[in-house]
């Protein structure tokens, strides 16, 4: 800060003029034989030195010794004489009460920087920025030797080197800790003021950063001993080896995660106080990179804790279990996300896998002695009903005890649980592992490739012989799960469970016990697919293919949402489902077919249907005389059924499932071919703000994706009266414009919820 007063520079200096006793030292910046110009008596100032016009700060620079610390090259700006009383700056220097009640309100909130800094140098004391400014070039040389060494640790983690990362991690915390130390000679009171000066707050930051580096440091040292014992229990972790137990490796890890968790959880709190304009330029970037992560980290380590209930059942610590593994091929959808063309059984028990086989469901569907009656659209393709399409009701949980009991009339054992897993899940592992060779099929499978790969093997190269179309499948998972354990690249397993992670937000993947209360524990954290609860509106498209070939995989689907508010509260819906085929033109057989869609809308329950538009109106008779052979009907399609109404006009299925009305109906949609349907109907419920003490009335939409579909357009627009005043919406951005807001056509992949509250003038 400079600026002028008769024939003197006003000059702030950021150097270090001091002597060991912390007194002012003109020798050390060059000034020995210059002449200090003061119009005071008072005492020179360490934080600001009056100098003759012709000291320029080059000159100091340049004549400075190399111990002298220049940080920044003052700009000089000339001020008016106004802004600044030398004689309150001096004779109430140390009278703050009397500075602040002098000024005006308006003064006060302009209060110029520098005196406020003077100001708060007066009550932390005057070897308090002597000793800072001391300290800061050591801090700086060690926080980069701690910053190189936080790096290698990084490197050497990801090259399985997990006893030179301990070393790197634990040389880090020694640099930290030095800084630590010379920190605390400060004092911890007057370094929390820092963080409100201007020029002091990078003190500040620099404290919070120091204690964060302690903290990941002291985590990078736990976490590289733990790696290490994982790393030395077997130097191949192999999916079938029984001698490895994935539960004591988890219950080890466990046992530090709470240390690590605590630490990261600290860090994380010293790195939000922060300010990024206090970290030097060239280390931003990895300052906003560590602030992105380490959230995500800390949520990591929190979930594995506070989930270890289901990790433990699951792994088969409460006693041996059994899990039947599902397939699902999403190029061919059905309700919980695909075909079932594949399946698996894993047996587990304290930890180690004792046994996991995959096979064709056609294998055990050829042994199932029961005749059961299938739900009526599938009697288009199937005489009886079987495991490959049990998975008929979106709500998972149910189509999960239906696919247990097939399994266990066709010899099965019981199972504890069903896990289902679509051919997206493998190409998002199969980034991880790499390319894959299989000399068997003389092919390479890649992320790229998979699903055309697969689809060759399973329509057209398969041994019609041997007749096992899904064998490829039952070859390449054991593959793809040995290269995911015994990768080279230890990070590698942090990407395995982000890969976990989203594909159980979008249902890729899906998990449902038997076990009650594990499954409550799964429907919390969103793992069990079942048809959400809501009291306001809701909406969830269903597409079923039913002899529709892989066409789905070529399928663009999108979804308008528009609800009207009427003045008297009642709420009209109309959707409009665009489904579009860009097949036609393939070197594949499968995505040239039609696409046939058992099409199934699920809405509030006692939703009144007005019209819809677009759809095939389509009835079949029973393929056999059912009765007369003597087929059993199973009791959820039976009530579905037989409570099903069809509405005259258009031909559509009303019924109730899973909490909801379902407006049913088939679509035909031909390559190349785009087909609109359009339903509006009538909301079961009403919302009247302002009708008692001007009360809010919310209206609140969520939809519910259809497990296994891939990326869709989705958008939402919501028409209100004009007497209504909106009070509240979500999310944020949403546009309110002529009495209507409205979100934009956007893919989505998770579910979506959209709100609004609103009052009446």
């Amino acid at each position: 800060m400079a600026f002028k007063k008769k024939n003197i520079l006003f000059l702030m200096l950021d150097v270090r003029p001091v002597d060991k006793k912390g007194d002012l030292n003109l020798e050390k910046i060059g000034l020995k034989n210059k002449t200090i110009v003061l119009n005071s008596k008072q005492p020179l100032s360490p934080a600001s030195i009056w100098l003759k016009k012709d000291l320029s700060p080059q000159k100091i620079e340049n004549e400075a010794p190399k111990e002298v610390f220049f940080e920044k090259k003052p700009v000089l700006k000339e001020k008016s004489a106004k802004t600044f009383n030398k004689k309150i700056f001096f004779d109430k220097l140390g009278k703050v009460g009397n500075i602040f009640s002098n000024l005006p309100l308006k003064k006060l909130i302009l209060f110029p920087a520098g005196i406020f800094s003077a100001v708060a140098l007066t009550i932390l004391g005057a070897n308090f920025l002597q000793k800072a400014l001391l300290m800061k070039n050591s801090a700086s040389i060690d926080g980069q030797k701690a910053f190189v060494n936080l790096v290698q640790a990084r490197e050497n983690l990801e090259n399985r080197d997990f006893e030179a990362a301990a070393f790197d991690f634990q040389e880090a915390y020694a640099e930290f800790s030095s800084i630590s130390r010379k920190i605390d000679g400060l004092g911890g009171k007057m370094l929390e003021v820092t963080r409100f000066i201007p020029y002091l707050s990078k003190i500040s930051s620099g404290i919070n950063l120091t204690k964060a580096g302690e903290n990941i440091s002291q985590a990078g040292i736990i976490f590289s001993d733990l790696a290490k014992d994982l790393s030395q229990q077997n130097n191949e972790l192999s999916l079938n080896q029984p001698e490895i137990s994935f539960l004591e490796i988890l219950k080890n890890f466990q046992a530090k995660s709470q240390e690590i968790s605590v630490l990261l959880e600290e860090a994380k709190e010293n790195i939000d106080e922060v300010n990024v304009e206090d970290v030097p330029e060239n280390y931003q970037e990895n300052f906003l990179e560590l602030k992105d992560k380490l959230p995500e980290a800390v949520t990591l380590i929190r979930n594995l804790k506070n989930n270890e209930e289901i990790f433990t059942e699951i792994l088969g610590g409460n006693g041996p279990r059994k899990y039947l593994f599902l397939f699902q091929n999403n190029q061919e959808m059905r309700a919980t996300g695909g075909f079932i063309g594949s399946y698996g059984v894993l047996n587990i028990f304290n930890g180690r896998i004792k046994n996991f086989f995959i096979d064709g469901i056609f294998n055990p569907d050829g042994q199932l002695k029961e005749k059961v009656i299938p739900p009526e659209p599938i009697q288009k393709i199937s005489a009886a009903w079987s495991l490959h399409d049990s998975n008929w009701f979106p709500d998972f949980p149910v189509s999960a005890e239906k696919a247990i009991w097939f399994y266990e009339k066709t010899g099965g054992p019981t199972v504890d649980g069903v896990i289902t897993m679509t051919p997206s899940v493998m190409q998002k592992l199969l980034e991880i592992t790499g390319p894959i060779e299989m000399p068997e099929y003389q092919i390479t499978v890649d992320r790229n490739n998979f699903l055309e790969k697969v689809q060759t093997e399973t329509e057209i190269n398969y041994d019609k012989e041997l007749n096992q179309p899904k064998k490829i499948l039952a070859d390449l998972a054991p593959l793809i799960l040995d290269r995911l354990f015994n990768g080279q690249n230890f990070s590698q397993m942090g990407k395995i469970f982000k890969v976990m992670e989203a594909s159980v937000k979008e249902r890729q993947i899906l998990i449902y016990a038997r076990n009650y209360a594990i499954e409550k524990e799964l429907s919390a954290l969103g793992c069990s697919g079942e048809i959400l609860k809501t009291d306001k509106d809701y909406l969830s498209v269903i597409n079923s293919n039913i002899n529709g070939y892989k066409t789905d995989g070529v399928i663009e689907q999108s979804v308008e949402h528009e609800a009207e508010i009427k003045t008297d509260g009642s709420i009209q819906n109309t959707i409009t489902i665009t489904r579009k085929h860009t097949g036609g033109n393939s070197a594949f057989e499968w995505w040239n077919k039609v696409n046939v869609d058992y099409m199934r809308v699920y809405v509030p329950q006692g939703s009144i249907l007005l019209s819809i538009e677009g759809q095939t109106r389509e009835f079949s008779s029973p393929p056999l005389n059912y009765k007369l052979l003597g087929f059993k009907q199973d009791p959820q399609v039976k009530q579905e059924e037989d409570f099903m109404e069809i509405d005259p006009e258009s031909g559509t299925r009303v019924y109730q499932d899973a909490g909801k009305t379902v407006f049913a109906n088939w679509v035909y949609v031909s390559p190349q071919e785009e087909v609109k349907i359009k339903f509006s109907y009538l909301l079961p419920f009403k919302i009247k703000p302002g009708e008692k003490n001007n009360s809010l009335e919310v209206y609140s939409l969520l939809f519910q994706k259809q497990a296994g579909s891939l990326e869709e357009n989705f958008s939402s627009r919501i028409i209100y009266p004009a007497d209504f005043i909106l009070s509240w919406k979500y999310p944020a951005d949403l546009e309110n414009k002529e009495n209507a807001l409205s979100r934009p056509a956007e893919k989505i992949k998770i579910d979506q919820f959209i709100g609004a509250a609103f009052t009446r003038k």
